[in-house]
């Protein structure tokens, strides 16, 4: 395969990335113009300089040859206007899948995620629909939203074959928004849980979404939507103390009541405060989903696709927790 890649200097892009470079496929990765693009030149990926926003004509020559594209580009509860964030998100989902359509791709991998479905109430999966109500605040899962149903209408109106995947919380090596949040907690002397910390979160290391990306991408399969919002049970007081491992840390956990969070992010959420770190995240949807159990089982892709993720948690977070220890000053 030779394939386009958007999103390749973030972090799930730089592994999906890595991972196809290794497979033996071409890769030409779509790089903002400024963005840095070192780790793609090292793995042997073309860079393209251009942009998502940029009219389908000048993305068609920059991918023309590629057989395969993957989409992967997306402002992440980056904060800005709703034009702007519709702009990358929705403007640039439907410019690259009609760039792709275009220059005769065989088959495109649209990354959306689980914030599609809202707010949830125990499990779903790609049967559950997907217009619960969303906070207007919460601009990237609109924006996501709105996102699939263009990917949808560039498949049914230009005939590109559109997979979607949709991820949950993702962190890696690279990770500048979630991972770089939780080492400046558990750099202090104690790091606090919400509840007891011990029940399943919603969360995968990005290397296991890679491999994801891969199977669907030899897949092939037009009009088919998988979730990948479990790799791994992952644990909040795992997520954190091996974080901090890797960081060469080991802060006391203490656990606050969950009674007491709740409490606590209800009155925050009235004011409109969003989660640590973020713009536009609900506290409300953090707190709901680190205090149950991870609702996305993810089977799909394990029962039709044999996705077995490779990668154990407690090594990929100390990998990235070693990420951030000599890279961290770039983060602030």
């Amino acid at each position: 395969m030779r394939v386009f890649l958007t999103g390749g200097s973030g972090l799930l892009g730089s592994h999906i990335a890595a991972l196809l470079c290794e497979e033996g496929h071409d890769v030409v990765a779509l790089c903002r113009p400024g963005s840095p693009s070192t780790f793609l030149e090292s793995l042997g990926c073309v860079v393209a300089r251009g942009d998502v926003r940029d009219p389908p004509d000048v993305l068609e020559r920059a991918m023309r040859g590629c057989t395969h594209v993957v989409h992967g580009a997306a402002l992440v509860y980056a904060g800005g206007s709703w034009p702007r964030v519709r702009a990358v998100n929705v403007e640039g989902t439907s410019n690259v899948l009609t760039a792709a359509a275009r220059a005769g791709a065989r088959h495109a991998v649209h990354v959306s995620s689980v914030a599609v479905y809202g707010s949830v109430d125990g499990p779903v999966d790609e049967t559950a629909s997907t217009d619960s109500p969303i906070p207007c605040t919460d601009l990237y899962a609109r924006s996501k939203r709105e996102a699939e149903a263009e990917a949808r209408r560039v498949e049914r109106e230009d005939g590109l074959k559109v997979s979607v995947l949709r991820p949950s919380a993702v962190y890696g090596e690279r990770d500048r928004l979630m991972a770089p949040r939780i080492a400046r907690m558990v750099r202090r002397p104690v790091a606090f849980l919400l509840g007891g910390g011990d029940n399943t979160i919603p969360t995968v290391y990005a290397g296991n979404v890679a491999v994801a990306t891969s199977l669907v991408l030899a897949a092939g399969r037009g009009g088919a939507t998988f979730d990948v919002g479990m790799d791994r049970p992952l644990t909040q007081r795992t997520l954190v103390r091996e974080l901090a491992s890797g960081m060469g840390r080991s802060p006391k956990l203490v656990s606050i009541p969950a009674g007491l969070v709740r409490a606590g992010v209800a009155a925050l959420d009235r004011m409109g405060v969003s989660a640590p770190g973020t713009q536009g995240l609900p506290l409300g949807r953090v707190v709901r989903l680190a205090l149950g159990e991870n609702p996305y089982p993810s089977r799909r892709i394990r029962d039709e696709l044999g996705w077995s993720p490779p990668h154990e948690h407690e090594d990929a977070l100390r990998r990235t927790g070693r990420w951030i220890r000599d890279y961290g000053s770039s983060l602030e």
